[in-house]
């Protein structure tokens, strides 16, 4: 009977005898179920009946009960694999081949038994005779060290495999997964996030470090651990474009810019019980705004994955839309991260309001908040002293230490377990060891207020050479002509300012500043005769300038006689003269930067007669300003005129000659203008900054010489930024009022160059009283170096090419050895891009939409592809990263093929001495707990002594990163059982120090968490209720009130779930998953 139904192809299953044995006779039972036959055989159970059939649905025992026994037993019953020698789950190799799989099913044939084998992620059929059965479980340690050694390349892919399936806590995963120069300290904030239990930061590092790319590191970092389905950033109106450029440019990540309708939608769509994705920017002006919108939002209480919000000091002033507006994206979001240069720079209250909206539960009180801030000091110095060579003993440290217990909030300091653990370090009459002091620098930054939400790097911090900037003048002697032309425009822009009362504003100004830029472009667009053109030269201007622009153009019209056309342009001549000689001392090439797009049109055209030139302004294209800078860096021409706007976001750190052909009346302006050229990772030494002098304007006479007073041409004056932004504007308008005689405006000059001195100075006592520890300083506690992360806690290049060869050699495809600046190239395969296509593959991590990078693997086109992040900056060409979707297809790919990883092998290891031979164990180590972790552990001990080996894992991992294991040099003996007992009781010890250790620690981070939660709603509570009785007293528009209502409504519910969601995380479990069994070799 059995060969019958297997001869139709019907699967059979087995299941053991049970209740329905008692209640059904011994037989054979056809049943009709569900529109198909089903048969029960009963081997076992009552005697054997009369044979009957019956066509009613509901018909008495035995064949009533028949069909609901069958439902009941075919899910749980096994396939049954009659008389072949190979069962179901059985594990098989094929003759002649090393791969392991396992029987999925067994078919009958005419000619014998078809047996289907789950391979590598496939099913192969295979005949019963062309499979041999593996004796043992595959999951087993002892099964692995029977079996024949594996290759350095194959246990570096079962460990890469595994690093990437389970991202670990202790990995960086977005290390070298950007397009941008490696900075150690761009990844400070990173490592501050993973070690964070609320997932909150302020970045607050000096302008021109990269706090853009700093928070496209962190949302790489989280992209890689969990799945994020709505990130917003949110960012003034001018720099929107910029972020969706940066993140495109920098990271091959798309950003939709929000517009007003686009956000309601959202709001619509989450209150309609839709779940919409997001990864969008918008600017603060439109958030603020957007009332509706932000109603619904509060009245859904949704969820964002990351919030970033950059120039987050707008937030600071409690009271205002802006600052309620931060309230709500904190009570929103899992992961919050600002960006501002400023914070320090505007005082403690202004600091106080940031980090209470990041973290109200540790800063919930301005007025206790200086007592928090006081125990830095202490630490700061200490922190010092350790990094310092013959500083202070372990003893005098403890002094230190100890003199925090007579500051105001002392004692709550002193009651930190991190604080006992730290005085147990220092208690002792000898030196620290490198390990100790690690420790205890670790133990520092923890303790510090502000580590935890706070990180900051300063350009004095960061230890790379930097260029000298130097600044020279062209001087420049208008002719009589000149001079009078310009007379005319500054005589009617006096007169209308004095006319109409009103301060200059910008579109004022305009004419002025034109002039004094260009006297010919001036004259063209006076006889071109459209107040337009006046505003559309300049490529970053709001509605009330251009609404101002025809009444400004009208006055000129009727004030200034145009006369012929001057017959000479004494500045360009004096230009173009310093250039020729330039060239002659071997100056090369050169950036000339005008505010005006007509300026750099005129001077392109001049220009070219004598030099090669190209003219990059805002309306040049992203992909052409990219062409214009690949063929800058390479030398293919020699000026390139371009505007600040035509610049932004782009890195020119291989040119050291900048001309300022006009001044912007921001120093601030002038600072980002030399910012492009004066980055991290200048190939000069010197900077040469060329101003076009020109006496008798104002631009000369009043901005060049302030400039020069506050330092802005030879230094960078970062920490002045919050006032040259928001002061500045105010400052111009005095500096130009037209009944100030020269010599008055040159007074008044001084005194603004005097006022910013003394507010620089300021600056520089308030960073320090904070006594926050330098970034380098975090930089040596965290493990990180010139070269990357410490400890092989990174995923290499050679890892990732590792995974890329091995999918495109089972779907198609080839990639070749590196050029020789590093560019490789790939092509595909029609399966391949049916892969990308099919897998689900998430559109991130590459230069092409998924669709289009298939497209490209179909057609077997070249793509230029690099593991090298510079080289993808430099270049622009594709990145391999973890990030990349060849990446993501390979672990998805060998996803189920864990039995087809080989666990055994013998690999030399660099840095294992010599003749060294060590038995080791790499297990997956994984706990539970408010802040869960998984790691890599390596066991080892000494093969001959036994002895264990406390830095064999991080030898082991490091080679792994780096791409040094290599394959072990002649025979390998197999490890003794008693050696491996020995690593299996050291392993299991370790986990049990370990369990306890972060079992007590966590019972003390829920208890504190669950009163500090509670403490922080109850005072989040009492202040929107403080704001709501305000608010309702000055009878603001409804709106407002409801929004304040609806966060206050669910503020409440949020309290109400804390104890009920956190309880349960005080239970923590660790579990040990072993990895691999390795035979670790000096080399």
């Amino acid at each position: 009977m059995l060969e019958q139904l297997r001869s139709v192809g019907a699967e059979l299953r087995t299941a053991p005898d049970d209740i329905w044995a008692k209640v059904l006779h011994a037989g054979t039972y056809a049943l009709r179920a569900d529109d198909a036959w089903v048969v029960l055989i009963v081997r076992q159970g009552l005697p054997p009946g009369p044979a009957a059939s019956v066509r009613e649905r509901h018909a008495d025992p035995p064949l009533g009960t028949a069909l609901p026994a069958f439902r009941s037993l075919w899910p749980g019953a096994t396939r049954h694999s009659g008389t072949c020698s190979l069962e179901i789950n059985d594990v098989v190799r094929a003759l002649g081949d090393r791969r392991l799989g396992r029987v999925e099913r067994v078919v009958l044939r005419t000619s014998g038994y078809e047996v289907h084998v789950l391979m590598e992620g496939v099913i192969r059929q295979f005949g019963e005779s062309a499979l041999e059965k593996v004796e043992g479980n595959p999951l087993d340690p002892s099964f692995w060290v029977r079996s024949q050694p594996a290759t350095s390349e194959e246990i570096a892919f079962t460990l890469t495999w595994t690093k990437l399936r389970h991202p670990l806590t202790d990995t960086l995963y977005s290390f070298a997964s950007s397009k941008t120069v490696f900075r150690p300290y761009q990844f400070v904030p990173v490592l501050k996030l993973l070690s964070s239990s609320t997932g909150r930061l302020l970045i607050a590092d000096e302008v021109g470090l990269g706090k853009t790319i700093e928070a496209g590191l962190i949302w790489s970092e989280l992209e890689q651990r969990m799945h994020l389905d709505r990130i917003l950033v949110v960012a003034p109106a001018a720099l929107t474009l910029k972020w969706k450029a940066e993140m495109q440019r920098r990271f091959d990540r798309n950003l939709d810019v929000l517009t007003p309708a686009d956000l309601l939608d959202f709001a619509r769509g989450l209150r309609d019980g839709q779940n919409p994705r997001l990864q969008a920017v918008i600017s603060m002006q439109v958030l603020r705004g957007a009332k509706e919108a932000l109603e619904i939002l509060n009245e859904v209480n949704p969820q964002f994955d990351l919030v970033i919000v950059d120039e987050a000091h707008a937030m600071r002033n409690r009271g205002t839309s802006t600052h309620l507006l931060g309230q709500m994206l904190s009570d929103w979001s899992d992961y919050l991260i600002f960006l501002s240069a400023t914070p320090l720079n505007l005082g403690r209250d202004d600091l106080f309001n940031l980090v209470n909206l990041l973290s109200e539960e540790e800063f919930g009180d301005r007025n206790v908040f200086g007592s928090q801030l006081e125990p830095n000091q202490v630490l700061n110095e200490m922190a010092r002293n350790l990094a310092a060579d013959g500083g202070k003993s372990p003893s005098e440290l403890l002094a230190c230490l100890d003199s925090i217990r007579a500051m105001e909030l002392g004692r709550s300091v002193m009651q930190r377990p991190d604080f006992a653990a730290l005085r147990e370090l220092l208690n002792t009459n000898v030196a620290l060891t490198f390990a100790e002091t690690a420790q205890a620098k670790r133990l520092i930054a923890e303790l510090n207020s502000l580590s935890s939400v706070f990180t900051r790097t300063r350009k004095v911090d960061v230890p790379d050479a930097k260029a000298l900037r130097r600044a020279i003048q062209i001087d420049v002697r208008w002719s009589d002509e000149e001079y009078a032309f310009y007379r005319q425009v500054q005589r009617a822009y006096k007169e209308r300012a004095l006319a109409t009362g009103i301060p200059p504003g910008f579109a004022m100004q305009m004419p002025l500043r034109q002039t004094a830029s260009c006297i010919p472009a001036m004259q063209a667009l006076l006889r071109e005769n459209h107040p337009e053109l006046l505003t559309s030269e300049v490529d970053d201007l709001d509605e009330q300038d251009v609404d101002e622009a025809p009444a400004v153009f009208d006055g000129l019209m009727d004030s200034i006689d145009l006369g012929q056309p001057l017959g000479r342009d004494s500045k360009f001549e004096a230009l173009k003269d310093r250039m020729i000689l330039a060239r002659t001392r071997g100056m090369r090439q050169v950036m000339i930067f005008s505010f005006f797009r007509r300026t750099l049109t005129y001077l392109g055209e001049r220009l070219s007669a004598d030099f090669s030139v190209r003219v990059m302004t805002g309306q040049t294209k992203m992909s052409e300003r990219q062409r214009i800078m690949e063929e800058f860096r390479d030398g293919k021409f020699e000026v390139l005129l371009l505007s600040q706007v035509g610049s932004e976001g782009l890195d020119f750190e291989f040119c050291n000659v900048l001309v300022n052909y006009d001044l912007p009346w921001n120093p601030m302006q002038v600072e980002q203008r030399i910012g492009r050229l004066d980055r991290f990772g200048q190939e000069h030494e010197k900077i040469f900054i060329f101003n076009m002098h020109v006496p008798g304007t104002i631009e000369s006479d009043i901005f060049e010489r302030l400039y020069a007073r506050i330092g802005v041409f030879e230094q960078s004056i970062g920490e002045l930024e919050p006032i040259l932004r928001d002061d500045f504007a105010s400052i111009t308008r005095d500096l130009l009022d037209p009944r100030l005689t020269p010599e008055e405006r040159q007074q008044m000059a001084e005194r603004v160059a005097v006022a910013l001195e003394a507010r620089k100075q300021e600056i520089q006592r308030l960073g320090e009283s904070h006594g926050l520890l330098s970034s380098i300083d975090q930089l040596k506690i965290d493990g990180m170096t010139e070269a990357g992360p410490s400890d092989g806690r990174f995923v290499g290049q050679s890892e990732i090419r590792r995974l890329i060869e091995r999918v495109l050699g089972r779907l198609g495809g080839r990639l070749s050895q590196p050029d020789s600046e590093g560019i490789c190239s790939l092509v595909g395969s029609v399966t391949l891009a049916q892969r990308l296509r099919a897998g689900g593959i998430p559109g991130r991590g590459s230069m092409y939409p998924v669709s289009k990078f298939a497209a490209l693997m179909r057609d077997e086109e070249v793509v230029r592809v690099t593991f090298v992040t510079d080289v993808a900056s430099k270049h622009n060409v594709e990145l391999l990263s973890t990030r990349h979707p060849l990446v993501i297809l390979a672990l998805d790919e060998f996803g189920g093929e864990s039995l087809s990883l080989k666990r055994y092998g013998a690999v030399a290891v660099p840095g294992v001495a010599h003749g060294k031979r060590l038995i080791a164990r790499v297990d997956l180590a994984e706990s539970t707990g408010l802040r869960p972790r998984v790691e890599l552990w390596v066991t080892a001990v000494d093969a001959v002594t036994g002895r264990p080996d406390d830095e064999a894992g991080v030898k082991l991992l490091t080679a792994l990163a780096e791409g040094t294991l290599r394959d072990v040099q002649g025979s390998t003996t197999r490890p003794s059982l008693i050696r491996l007992a020995e690593v299996d009781a050291l392993s299991f010890e370790r986990k049990a120090v370990v369990e306890a250790g972060r079992l007590a620690e966590n019972v003390a981070l829920v208890d504190a968490r669950i009163a500090s939660r509670m403490r922080s709603f109850e005072l989040k509570i009492m202040r929107v209720d403080r704001t709501l009785e305000e608010v309702r007293r000055e009878r603001r528009e409804p709106s407002i009130v409801r929004l304040h209502e609806g966060r206050r409504r669910n503020l409440a519910n949020d309290a109400r779930s804390v104890a009920d969601e956190l309880a349960p995380k005080k239970n923590l479990s660790l579990s040990l998953t072993q990895v691999a069994v390795l035979v670790l070799e000096g080399t």
